[in-house]
């Protein structure tokens, strides 16, 4: 079966200080099944160049839409031309809220899947836990061990949804051992796997072809 088209649309959608700037891509529905649920994908530090044009960011879109998801890639307040400033990581969960509204919006279906990389795991992973309808949560680049904020993942005292963590090998903000304490805290609370990519640093810098296999197997898409 070939992917489904790449048709990308930029769009504007109230945030909680302004306007924030997307992009929507809507692969249509399948010729058979439930349509699959929406997907927000939320982008890297906002003070370290991070945007929803991180090749990252672009590789998990490429992943959702091939399976079949409209998705949402979006940039956080003060980023590119988002109306705002960036609020030192809280602000950018409500941000997150206005994403999925939105994305609920256009899709006209509830249920939602939620991806992040590096502070977009933080910020994603935060707003999930008050939201019955996430359906799947995908995290990438942990910032699990330490960041330049000095957060961690205390927050997830339960699992919102089945959750697959992908880190690079040599990610230099969250080592394999501290993803591995985190999937066996948060094992008992639900279902989560880690996926390690052989080699990467927390860019996965010339290893997108296999972050791109990392995520098809680790969400079981053929």
């Amino acid at each position: 079966m070939s992917a489904p088209p790449r048709v990308v649309k930029p769009v504007r959608f109230r945030g909680p200080e302004g306007l924030l700037e997307g992009l929507w891509a809507d692969p249509g529905a399948p010729p058979a099944g439930p349509p699959p649920g929406a997907a927000v994908i939320c982008h890297p530090h906002p003070a370290h160049g991070g945007s929803m044009h991180s090749k990252v960011v672009h590789t998990i879109y490429r992943v959702l839409n091939d399976a079949g998801h409209p998705t949402l890639r979006f940039n956080f307040r003060g980023v590119g031309a988002s109306e705002g400033s960036y609020s030192g990581w809280d602000g950018e969960v409500g941000d997150v809220a206005a994403a999925a509204a939105y994305a609920r919006g256009e899709s006209g279906r509830r249920p939602l899947w939620l991806a992040g990389f590096s502070f977009g795991s933080w910020v994603v992973s935060r707003w999930a836990l008050g939201d019955p309808d996430v359906e799947r949560m995908i995290l990438l680049g942990v910032p699990v061990e330490r960041n330049v904020d000095d957060r961690a993942f205390d927050h997830l005292t339960r699992l919102p949804a089945p959750t697959l963590i992908v880190q690079g090998e040599h990610d230099q903000y969250g080592s394999v051992a501290g993803v591995t304490a985190l999937r066996d805290r948060l094992a008992p609370l639900g279902t989560v796997d880690v996926r390690v990519v052989p080699g990467a640093d927390h860019f996965f810098t010339g290893k997108l072809s296999e972050l791109k296999t990392a995520l098809e197997e680790g969400l079981g898409i053929p």
